[in-house]
């Protein structure tokens, strides 16, 4: 069963290639907790050599909302607002197949 807090990921978005090299455990599973670490690290770099550079104050704001946001759950669904939303024209049933246009046309208060 999937833990909804770690949904998988998704194919082609995450920046991950296959030639990356992740350390393996005993099993020949990749060991991501050193993958995380190691990606920590490469960010406390990253982010001294921006420091080193004089990088704008704009620079860590913006990386900070990235990871923050890429951390963050989806909005939950709210039946409530959507309850009273007609459904798009493509989910709204089909007219029953005996009544002909004609009667639908009927059938239909005038506007």
């Amino acid at each position: 069963m999937m833990d909804p807090r770690f949904p998988p990921p998704i194919p082609g978005v995450l920046p991950i290639s296959p030639d990356e090299g992740f350390e393996l455990d005993d099993h020949g599973n990749v060991d991501w907790r050193l993958a995380w670490v190691k990606e920590l690290g490469h960010l406390q770099q990253i982010t001294a050599e921006q420091e080193k550079a004089g990088v704008d104050p704009e620079w860590y704001r913006m990386m900070l909302i990235r990871v923050r946001s890429s951390l963050m759950p989806p909005p939950p669904m709210n039946p409530e607002v959507m309850h009273g939303m007609p459904p798009p024209p493509h989910m709204q049933p089909p007219p029953p197949p005996n009544v002909d246009l004609a009667q639908q046309a009927q059938a239909q208060p005038a506007r």
